[in-house]
């Protein structure tokens, strides 16, 4: 049994696994202690946002082939917030500001939101990194989509649990 569940995807749980033994010893590892080799596997799936503090907006740094697929563009050097419906939005962000200011890891499954597939279900795991600094600015993190597991002719809203756990020294 992992921290996260019982049943996380597979990639997820690689992702979890590598950043843990990136880590060494620190509460955060640090972005350039992330080796994309190690997680392979993962890769497509796989985004990291930077926060740029002056806006409070998240921006992507790198986005997996299958996130830009996903998304049906490419997401790098564009804002997290405009990948969600408006309605979704401050709910969402809410949680990838969670995991650099407290800091913690955060698991979410049931509904992904997005603005491409609104009824869609998966999921997503956020982790903080550093990037030179003492303070986490990064958010490391990958989306499994399960296509097929919601009705998508349905416009009501899928729950969605989220797992916070908060980092501590």
């Amino acid at each position: 049994m992992g921290i996260l569940s019982n049943d996380i995807d597979p990639r997820l749980q690689s992702l979890y696994d590598h950043w843990l033994e990136a880590r060494r010893g620190t509460l955060i590892p640090n972005r350039r202690d992330i080796d994309p080799v190690a997680i392979w596997s993962v890769l497509p799936f796989v985004w990291m946002c930077d926060y740029i503090n002056e806006s409070g907006r998240f921006r992507f740094r790198l986005a997996g082939e299958e996130m830009n697929i996903f998304h049906h563009r490419n997401l790098v050097g564009s804002y997290l917030d405009e990948t969600f419906a408006l309605s979704e939005q401050e709910k969402v962000i809410a949680k990838y500001r969670r995991a650099i200011e407290v800091p913690a890891i955060l698991y979410v499954r049931g509904a992904i939101h997005s603005a491409t597939h609104p009824h869609l279900r998966g999921e997503r795991l956020m982790l903080p990194l550093l990037d030179g600094g003492e303070q986490p600015s990064i958010v490391l993190g990958a989306t499994v989509s399960h296509f097929g597991a919601a009705d998508h002719g349905i416009d009501t809203p899928l729950p969605c649990e989220t797992l916070e756990i908060p980092l501590l020294p």
